[in-house]
Parts: C-alpha cells; structure tokens; sequence
C-alpha cells in the first residue's frame, strides 16, 4: 500500500527531536501559549500569520510534539531531489494563480490529500496569507483553507467536528538571530457547527463570512497593525512608547487588573505593544489632526535614527545611559570570548556571510541562518574535537571543547549586545540634533 504523507515513522521523530532543539536554541524565549485551546476531538487545521519564511513552520513543528503536515509553494516542489525531502518532511505543494491555470487545478489533488490528512487525526498546518511578509499586519487569506475544511466537512457528515485553529507568530525582531518568538494559539473556530448555522447561505457567502471571522481571529493573537500610509510610523510609535519603562509598568498594571491575571514573559510585551497600537488608532478616529501631527513627528523620527544608527529602544529609555558605563565595561570583559568563539566558530559563520550574499529576500536570512547552523554544527563540533584532543592535553582540549560549542550563539549575542551599546553612545551624542521626540516620555508626566 502506497505510504501517506501523514505516516509517522522512526527517522522522521528521531530528525524531529533535533530539529525541534535546533530551532528553539535559535531563539533567545522561545514561547508556546494558548495549547489548551487544542480540541481534543475532529480535524483540526492550523492558520498561522506568515511573516519569517520558512522559520515559520519549523516554529509550527517545535511547538508540540506531534507530527505535522505542512503545505508549500509549487514551485519549490520542481527539482525532483528535494520533492523526497520535501515529502520527508511532510510538505505538500499548493498551487496558486500566478503558477498558471493549469497548475491550479491541479489544486483538487492537493485538497483531497488534505482531507485525507485531517481524517487521520494529524494537524495540517497552512500559512491562509499564501506568502510571507514580514509586518505586524495580514494580507488577504486565500479561500484554499476554507475548501479543504469543507471538503472534510462533506467527507464527515457532522459526525466529527472540522475545527481552525488561529494562531499568531510573534518575533522580537524578523532579520536578527537570536530574537524571540512567542506562539499564541487562539480559540477554535468551529467550522462545521457554522455551516450548520448557515445553511441557508451559498457555499461562496459562507466562505466569504468564514473569511472574515478567521482575519478577526488571527489578527487578536498578533500585535495588529492596520497596514496603511501610516503602518511605519505606527509601530514606531508603539515601540518609543511601550519601550519607555513608566509606560510599560503603567500600561501593564492596568491590563492586568483588567484581565484579572498576570501575564508573563512575552504576553507582557505584546500586551503593552498592542495598547499603544490602539492609543494611536482611537486618536485617529477622534482627532485626525491631532493624529496626523503626532505620527508626522514619529517618522520624522524613525527616518533621522535609521539614518545615524540609532535604535528605538535606546530612545525610548532615558535611562539606558545610566547603565552604558556598566555595559562597556562588560563588553570589554566579554572581548577575549567574542574573539575565541569568531575564530573557531568560523567553520560555520563563514558559510553563512557567503549564502546570504546570494539572498534577495531579507526574510529568508534567519532560515539560512537555521538552516547552516543546523548543518555545520556536527561538522564543526568534529573538528574542534580532533583538533583538541590531538594537539593539546585532555584538560585543556575538554575546557575548549566545550567552550566551542555556544559559539556561534555567543557571537551573535554579543554581537547584538555590542550594537545596542553603541546605538546608546551615538544616541547620547546625537540626541540634540534629532527631530523633537518629546512625545516618547509624555506618559511620565
């Protein structure tokens, strides 16, 4: 009998447990809420904002232990050596406009495998956006995972409920390793009960209502930044203000007290993130000029730092300063390690500077970050080894040997710790010549 995709196997959870610690260890908090939203009954599909590339779906794989089937873009699908990986590692292709007519229809394959899939109880995971976009914002979702989940649906007969799962994917930064990631799984839309509800309406209303529920629900798991002429100098706005410690600690006591429960880790921040985001959209709605003003003065902002190296958090906390002398201090004590982990660490940053030369897409640049990493490591961890033990005692070989191996971690820890100290001394220095930025620590007064 022909093998199915959603066939588990040994090498499959054997590669799945080391990819899953690869991919957590690339993150500073790796952090996973909301599984108790899981259903524990019927098909369940997982929608997910698309926003890091093919990091994205190996977060998706990390978060539970349970296999996963996955659907992709055709045209990564063309090379036949990487279709049996590909289908190792349980992604399908999915077909869209721009692959041509005739590629579309191939589409009801596609559909009826994934039906095929959620029969069987395993989570198929789709990115409904059908590409990816690094901002806080959705694109249109694509109508491909409303006709699967009523495809299942028909195959059911009501006898099984046909859930999605909205799912928001948050990181610290898009383009920096060793960023943070949280998950957040939302509550389940229930999608057989609402084509009982709605049984009187066409298939493509009911789709089209279906659509509209899911943007809402998938928009309350992310920090939701209505994608405008105003998208930049609105999620600037939310990072001066919600990265000013008054306002945080404010804000969040608040939320809180209103919730009725502590939040913890990045709940905080995305949390506090989120309330400035609606400052912002309830003054527009309320006073547009005055909106209009104040965001003008945040891009003025956001331009003259990007133009002279200066972070947003360095500007939204007045009191990062205080602690630069500290900072230096630490950064000269760390030195002497940044350089032992740059040299032996080179088996593997090297290859990383010479792929990333080649990337256009600036999304992809953790995935190829990942993915070397995940590759050299044990090559790398082999030659330190031989090197080691061949040439100096086994005392000194084991200090180093194990000193070897955070390596490629320390370099970019200290790396980003390096870049926001010097952003805090050119901040510093500059801050006299930037636009007015008063607006940062109003809260305070």
């Amino acid at each position: 009998m022909k093998r199915k995709i959603q066939d588990g196997g040994r090498r499959y959870f054997f590669t799945k447990f080391f990819v899953d610690w690869a991919v957590r260890t690339s993150y500073r908090k790796f952090q996973i809420e909301g599984l108790e939203n899981l259903p524990k009954d019927g098909s369940v599909i997982w929608a997910a904002n698309h926003t890091n590339a093919l990091m994205d779906p190996l977060v998706m794989l990390a978060a539970t232990p349970e296999q996963k089937v996955y659907v992709a873009r055709a045209d990564i699908f063309k090379k036949k050596s990487a279709v049996k990986w590909l289908n190792f590692l349980k992604i399908m292709p999915i077909y869209r406009i721009r692959d041509g007519i005739d590629a579309v229809k191939k589409n009801d394959e596609a559909i009826a495998i994934a039906t095929d899939v959620l029969l069987d109880g395993v989570p198929f995971v789709i990115y409904p956006e059908a590409t990816h976009r690094p901002k806080h914002s959705l694109l249109k979702l694509s109508k491909g995972i409303f006709h699967i989940a009523l495809s299942v649906c028909d195959r059911t007969q009501e006898e099984k409920p046909v859930y999605i799962m909205p799912i928001g994917i948050e990181y610290g930064d898009y383009f920096r390793f060793r960023s943070t990631v949280l998950v957040n799984f939302g509550k389940p839309f229930n999608v057989t009960q609402f084509v009982k509800d709605n049984a009187d309406l066409p298939q493509p209303v009911q789709m089209v209502k279906m659509r509209e529920l899911l943007t809402q629900k998938m928009a309350d798991q992310i920090v939701y930044v209505p994608d405008d002429e105003d998208y930049d100098a609105t999620w600037e706005y939310a990072k001066l203000i919600a990265g000013n410690p008054h306002y945080f600690h404010k804000t969040l006591r608040t939320i809180e007290k209103e919730r009725g429960t502590r939040l913890k880790g990045l709940l905080r921040n995305q949390a506090v993130d989120r309330k400035a985001v609606e400052e912002i959209q309830k003054l527009k709605a309320d006073n547009p000029q005055k909106a209009r003003e104040l965001l003008d003065k945040v891009e003025k902002l956001r331009i003259w730092r990007i133009q002279n190296g200066v972070s947003v958090n360095a500007i939204a906390n007045s009191k990062r300063m205080l602690a630069a002398h500290i900072n230096l201090l630490l950064a000269l004590i760390g030195l002497p390690y940044y350089i032992f982990c740059g040299i032996v660490g080179s088996i593997m940053w090297i290859p990383i500077l010479l792929i990333l030369r080649g990337i256009k897409d600036d999304a992809f640049y953790n995935t190829v970050r990942f993915a070397t990493r995940f590759a050299m490591l044990p090559i790398a961890t082999i030659i330190w080894a031989v090197l080691y033990f061949c040439l100096l005692p086994w005392t000194w070989a084991l200090a180093l040997f194990i000193l070897s191996i955070p390596s490629l971690r320390y370099l970019y820890g200290y790396g980003a710790f390096f870049r926001r100290l010097c952003s805090d001394i050119r901040w510093f220095w500059k801050r006299g010549k930037a636009p007015e930025h008063d607006f940062v620590w109003f809260h305070e007064d």
